[in-house]
């Protein structure tokens, strides 16, 4: 008898010591169950100040503010930024930041952490147009322009200068028979993928298609691909360069007779409010060329 109490006492001693040893895998359960105040504690158990921890230290912050405990959420985000988080927690943890400060009316720091998580790269516009904590901020000219920066973390081709080299041509035009008021048809150019590309949207009382013009990451030119509603209607322009006012595209083709032909496509700048489309081919290797058309876009107004 007295030894079966001995080994009852041993084992219930052993199961309280495994319930009483912390750990972070156990904290990181919690916090994914959204369970704040027991990740709270599991974090804080296992957590001390000289702990390493960057995504531990975040994670503790986060479940303090979603428990209300802002000033324990600000400390605990600013433990977690002395340590050097890496690259992609880092603007995660400033946004953090900014959203408990911008709570606590801290308007000044609010931004500094914004500010410090766009140049970490955020990007999540959505975010900032729609997070409750930021609604007095978002009429501020500081809050504004640092959203104009993020959402050129997410789409750096805006500020490609290369990728911009055809933004002449976006807008909605009509369009005419170069010289003449023969209208032909009405386009939409519009900037897509997030500037790193432009789409046309082309309509005419005989034939539709679209075109999608980008820059070639083999050659490093701009490439058009031309869908139309009609025979042999998919075509490719290629090599493009904007050099004296004009994108200029090259083209060739072969018949079944092996007959080749090249050509040029161009589009000129002609201002604002208009650019002329030019295209010309040789079947004698260049030395003499044909129209097939000229058109003249007119911006609508």
């Amino acid at each position: 008898m007295r030894n079966t109490i001995v080994i009852l006492f041993f084992i219930s001693k052993t199961a309280v010591c495994q319930i009483a040893i912390p750990s972070t895998k156990t904290a990181d359960s919690l916090f994914q169950s959204q369970n704040w105040k027991k990740a709270k504690q599991a974090y804080e158990a296992v957590l001390t100040d000289t702990t390493i921890n960057a995504l531990a230290w975040n994670r503790l912050a986060y479940s303090n503010f979603n428990l209300k405990l802002n000033s324990d959420a600000i400390i605990c985000y600013k433990k977690a930024i002395s340590q050097n988080p890496v690259p992609g927690l880092k603007p995660v943890i400033y946004l953090r930041l900014s959203r408990v400060l911008a709570i606590t009316n801290d308007t000044k720091n609010a931004l500094i952490a914004l500010d410090s998580a766009v140049a970490c790269g955020y990007s999540n516009t959505k975010e900032l147009d729609t997070l409750s904590e930021f609604k007095k901020l978002r009429k501020m000219d500081e809050f504004i322009k640092l959203e104009k920066k993020a959402y050129l973390n997410a789409n750096p081709c805006m500020l490609n200068k290369q990728a911009r080299e055809f933004d002449f041509w976006v807008g909605e035009w009509d369009v005419f028979v170069t010289n003449t008021k023969q209208y032909v048809g009405h386009s939409l150019i519009q900037i897509i993928s997030g500037g790193c590309a432009i789409l046309e949207n082309w309509e005419s009382p005989n034939s539709n298609g679209k075109s999608i013009n980008f820059i070639d990451p083999v050659t490093n030119k701009w490439k058009q691909s031309w869908a139309g509603n009609y025979a042999d209607g998919i075509q490719e322009f290629a090599n493009g360069e904007y050099k004296d006012d004009a994108m200029r595209f090259t083209f060739e083709s072969t018949d079944a007779k092996g007959l080749k032909t090249i050509g040029r496509f161009m589009f000129f700048n002609q201002g604002v409010n208009q650019v002329r489309q030019f295209n010309e081919t040789s079947v004698d290797g260049g030395n003499t060329w044909t129209t097939n058309y000229d058109f003249t876009y007119i911006r609508k107004k």
